[in-house]
């Protein structure tokens, strides 16, 4: 377990309703995964940088100028305390090389357990190499405190290799880095790909588990946010981040339907736009950039 000192210090704008609150948005990136986290005191961390998963949808690094660094402007960020990859899959890495040169990182923090060897997660580690950016691993029990009454904490992956040593998706999935993020009564939990195997690994260690929102596994597929998790974590409300009108059918039915059978309040980047979750220390609220219809 380790404490990363965490130095970004942002001037909050007056007008921003959401100043001194935790505020977590799952961007819309289409099919992908992009999270910024904005502390109350203005540190600033970015969990994944979107991209793409099929080779015919042409470069996907252009995400991350596209969407997520027009984002961080908006939000007033030019410094980011740190920058997590959960998983090397492109549609988590492929923006990041490009995020990386137009912001500067503290540090980045990598939750690949196997060795990978794809152009996408090749281009992020050549660009962290070249930019001289401080790189650890992330293993569960990794522990950030951000100062401020805020910390995030690795849930996962464990260490070991318990979901096998194949790079097929699924075990790449299960290897995911999953982060509680805690502040005063509430907690968050970003679940990366996670899927059923790695839901199963973290409920047998964590038998306390409780979250107020959840960024669901996987992008809402079928194999995972199974209703042991759902059971167990309890949330109010749940992000689901995947693109409109995707080949793999994300969100799948069936998870909409558990989502629902537990009371979540689900919302989907793909029709909802981005997704923001902000906690006062006390409660969390969820909204959606778009106006939902319904």
């Amino acid at each position: 377990m380790w404490i990363v000192a965490l130095s970004l210090l942002l001037t909050s704008c007056a007008h921003d309703p959401d100043a001194g609150k935790l505020r977590v948005t799952v961007i819309d990136v289409g099919q992908g995964d992009s999270i910024l986290i904005e502390t109350p005191t203005g540190h600033a961390m970015l969990i994944d940088g979107g991209g793409s998963n099929r080779d015919d949808e042409g470069d996907p690094r252009h995400v991350g100028l596209r969407t997520v660094v027009p984002y961080l402007r908006y939000r007033g960020i030019d410094h980011l305390d740190a920058i997590v990859l959960t998983h090397p899959h492109a549609d988590h890495v492929g923006g990041l090389p490009d995020i990386l040169r137009e912001v500067h990182t503290d540090t980045v923090l990598d939750g690949t357990t196997l060795p990978f060897p794809s152009p996408a997660y090749a281009a992020f580690l050549t660009e962290v190499r070249n930019r001289h950016i401080p790189y650890r691993r992330v293993v569960r029990g990794t522990h950030l405190d951000f100062g401020d009454g805020v910390t995030a904490d690795a849930l996962n992956p464990p260490t070991g290799l318990p979901y096998g040593t194949a790079t097929d998706n699924a075990t790449m999935n299960n290897y995911s880095a999953v982060f509680l993020l805690s502040y005063g009564k509430t907690h968050m939990l970003l679940d990366g790909d996670a899927q059923l195997e790695a839901e199963e690994n973290m409920l047998a260690a964590y038998p306390n588990l409780q979250a107020d929102a959840l960024k669901c596994g996987h992008h809402g597929a079928a194999n995972a946010t199974s209703d042991a998790w759902l059971d167990r974590v309890r949330p109010r409300y749940a992000a689901i981040s995947c693109g409109l009108h995707n080949p793999f059918h994300h969100p799948n039915p069936a998870t909409l339907a558990r989502l629902k059978a537990h009371g979540v309040q689900a919302y989907v980047t793909a029709t909802d736009g981005a997704v923001i979750f902000v906690s006062d220390g006390a409660r969390v609220t969820a909204t959606g950039a778009v106006k939902r219809s319904e």
